[in-house]
């Protein structure tokens, strides 16, 4: 049982948190400007995209040492999922149409898609003046998880030397087939196998050993044994943590450097079968438009049961929900809390019978809650300021954009706007989506809300989220905003589950 919950749950949930934190890390280093070096395939062929500042540009080096150059300013056509598995071996084929034409097909992790369609797409920024002392370049994850290893393996050891009693225990008997001892201490009240070197120990003799701390009472280790793994497992995994961040990551990122700048790198030729030509968004295919959604939003206001949307119950100032209640429930609002609170009450209670085991599978899970609340509250503190900021600003500034909407909801109370351009028609495709937070009504036992058309002044806070403001009031941003042109098939998902019906017809509402 413990095996295949681990094998089946705890297993996956460490992949797939591995897999999104380093390409958080690889995020991060790339707006910092660190060099990061990203595995893809380009066209079919095996390689890295060079993102360095060594570099003028990005550039994709294959293993055959040839160089393709990829000029920034371009448009993310669309990404589809290349590669069906589990989330962290997940692949996404990512089109990218550069300045000049030409249409390059990029192979890559699903976060790392949505990454580079995002930057690549971004006019190069000039640089004022070039860092006195050129930044590392982003640590491989290998070299990271084995410096965290070090400093578990650490942490771990002086909360038994703190905590955990060194004393002089009896050798009752030796076991030299597993090469142990079950030793006894405390006048014999408490016994435990430890390691010893079988040879030299007989029955009777005194070894030091160390009792372990909570929650392995009862268990105990030998001192000198123990130090010997101790030093070696922290002293092998810091030296090969270190060495890889800061000796052998360097040195392979300039050898790639190096080739690539003896490679000359080219532009490809136009790819063939007219890709460059293709919309972007086939509105005739899927009817992702305006008329269908508005059409959609009208009937489901009307006809979807639960409760109704009215105007939100504004308290002090302009926006739809209290600014302090929308920062706690935007920082700490995660599903781990559900599963920290159960892994505490079967850390407190045995209902599952495991006995001791208890505290290895359920405080790795909780351990795991508490970083993903960590996690979260981190990545999402860093929207707060920015968001208040632009809700607080006035709309005379010139920075707020006039835009039409169309206000989808689902169940429970989720709401998202989708905005389109003033002009366009009833055949205009989506720019962004964005999910609002959740706010009361003005009436009871409503949800509160904006009407299912109109239009919106936007604002861009500059770190993802965008703040609406209609009739007045300012929508708080539910999380990041889906950009249409950067993350087509994300953007087309979460339509289809908003919108539902969607191809009602539009003189139907």
């Amino acid at each position: 049982m413990i095996g295949s919950f681990v094998g089946f749950v705890v297993i996956p949930m460490v992949m797939a948190g591995l897999a999104r934190w380093a390409a958080a890390r690889r995020r991060r280093g790339l707006a910092a400007g660190r060099a990061v070096h990203f595995r893809c395939r380009l066209d079919g062929r095996k390689g890295r995209l060079l993102v360095d500042p060594r570099l003028d540009g990005p550039v994709f080096l294959d293993r055959s040492g040839n160089a393709t150059a990829l000029p920034r300013g371009g448009e993310a056509l669309d990404a589809t999922i290349s590669k069906i598995s589990r989330p962290p071996f997940e692949k996404v084929s990512l089109r990218y149409r550069m300045p000049e034409g030409q249409v390059l097909r990029l192979r890559l992790a699903t976060h790392d898609a949505r990454t580079l369609g995002a930057w690549l797409g971004e006019q190069t920024r000039p640089v004022s003046a070039p860092a006195r002392r050129p930044l590392l370049p982003t640590a491989p994850l290998w070299a990271v998880l084995a410096l965290a290893a070090s400093l578990s393996v650490g942490l771990a050891t002086a909360d038994v030397a703190l905590l955990g009693k060194q004393t002089a225990a009896e050798v009752v008997r030796v076991d030299r087939d597993d090469d142990t001892c079950t030793v006894g201490w405390d006048g014999g009240a408490q016994r435990a196998a430890v390691d010893c070197d079988t040879t030299d120990v007989r029955s009777g003799d005194l070894i030091r050993i160390t009792a372990l701390p909570w929650p392995f009472l009862g268990e105990a280790v030998n001192t000198r044994t123990a130090l010997s793994v101790v030093a070696v497992l922290t002293g092998g995994l810091g030296l090969l943590g270190l060495g890889g961040a800061l000796i052998l990551n360097p040195l392979a990122c300039t050898r790639r450097v190096r080739l690539a700048r003896r490679a000359r790198p080219a532009i490809p030729a136009q790819a063939a079968g007219g890709e460059a030509g293709e919309d972007r968004w086939p509105v005739l295919d899927d009817g992702l438009n305006y008329a269908n959604l508005a059409a959609a939003a009208r009937h489901g206001d009307r006809h979807r049961p639960g409760p109704r949307v009215t105007l939100p119950r504004r308290g002090f100032g302009r926006t739809s929900i209290s600014p302090r209640i929308w920062v706690l429930t935007t920082v700490l609002g995660t599903g781990a809390w559900y599963v920290l609170g159960f892994s505490s009450a079967a850390l407190l209670e045995d209902h599952f019978h495991l006995g001791h085991w208890r505290f290895l599978v359920f405080g790795t899970i909780g351990i795991a809650s508490l970083a993903r609340i960590g996690w979260v509250a981190t990545d999402r503190s860093a929207l707060c300021g920015p968001v208040l900021r632009a809700a607080r600003s006035s709309t005379g500034e010139g920075a707020w954009q006039p835009m039409r909407y169309v206000r989808l909801r689902r169940d429970p109370g989720e709401m998202a706007l989708v905005l389109f351009r003033p002009e366009g028609g009833d055949v205009a495709a989506p720019l962004f989506l964005q999910p609002i937070s959740r706010s009361r009504g003005s009436e009871r036992r409503t949800l509160g809300g904006p009407a299912p058309v109109g239009e919106a002044l936007v604002l861009d806070t500059g770190v993802g989220p965008l703040v609406c403001e209609i009739d007045g009031i300012r929508y708080l941003p539910k999380g990041r905003a889906t950009e249409a042109t950067t993350d087509p098939a994300l953007t087309r998902a979460e339509l289809r589950s908003f919108a539902e019906s969607h191809l009602r017809p539009t003189g139907r509402s």
